[in-house]
């Protein structure tokens, strides 16, 4: 896990006596089997749907007598501040909280999007306050339903001010709320999700069966010209996207073959 960015896992508990203490604030969700659980002296059960927070600092000791599932969230505690969930792991109603069926199949899995995540949190907190729990405050419910549109109009050349205005921001406190919910500033986010497209397109075929135009990819990503397309790509992936093209296609027909023989 980064410093500033949350970490969703499914991870398996081994049959022994392990110790931890880490930094961030952890949850656990039983999706199957269950792990003993020691939290600051007291004892807690972790099977399915029962949750099981380890608050930043505390010394855990834990045991998994046979084959379980757990859904891990590691999550910074400024993260956590930010988005207005802390209150999860100073609730006693969460240590042993058993969430309802609803709650647990909403549950985000790995790679889930931090928009997804946030709103899965807050919804727990609102279910451990019983109704009465503050819902997410509504700057920070509007940065993370930017998010898809973000997403989807990678073309557009978005500004701090524009997106900040869409969410009754200021420019300074946009960027702060940004960086502190994904971990990054505004333009590393943008130039990340601009590179993924890219290179979905770099690989796709167009209706006529042909690669679309490295002109064409740089455009539809929100990259001002194929020049600087070509000098972003090789920066995070130290090869051209034509190179890079070239190269999947040989994995692809490599694999391909493989499945042949």
């Amino acid at each position: 896990m980064s410093a500033h960015a949350p970490l969703i896992e499914h991870r398996h508990y081994p049959d022994r006596v392990l110790s931890d203490r880490h930094d961030f604030q952890q949850l656990l969700l039983g999706r199957g089997g269950m792990v003993e659980l020691d939290v600051g002296g007291r004892g807690l059960r972790v099977g399915p749907g029962v949750l099981a927070p380890v608050p930043s600092g505390e010394t855990h000791h834990y045991l998994a007598p046979g084959a379980n599932d757990i859904l891990v969230l590691d999550l910074p505690v400024a993260w956590c501040q930010a988005l207005g969930v802390e209150g999860i792991f100073e609730n006693e109603r969460a240590r042993g909280y058993r969430a309802p069926a609803s709650l647990v199949e909403a549950a985000p899995a790995p790679g889930a999007g931090v928009e997804a995540l946030a709103r899965w949190l807050s919804r727990l907190q609102h279910a451990l306050d019983e109704g009465r729990g503050r819902p997410l405050p509504a700057p920070r419910l509007r940065l993370l339903q930017l998010l898809p549109r973000l997403r989807g109009e990678l073309a557009h050349p978005w500004r701090v001010k524009e997106m900040a205005a869409l969410c009754h921001l200021s420019e300074a406190v946009f960027a702060r709320q940004f960086r502190e919910l994904l971990g990054v500033p505004p333009a590393i986010w943008l130039r990340r999700e601009r590179l993924a497209l890219a290179r979905q397109l770099l690989v796709a075929r167009t209706r006529s069966g042909s690669a679309m135009a490295l002109s064409e990819v740089a455009l539809v990503c929100g990259f001002h010209d194929a020049a600087h397309f070509s000098r972003v790509f090789r920066e995070a992936h130290d090869v051209s996207p034509g190179a890079w093209r070239r190269q999947a296609a040989t994995a692809t027909h490599y694999r391909s073959e493989s499945y042949k023989t």
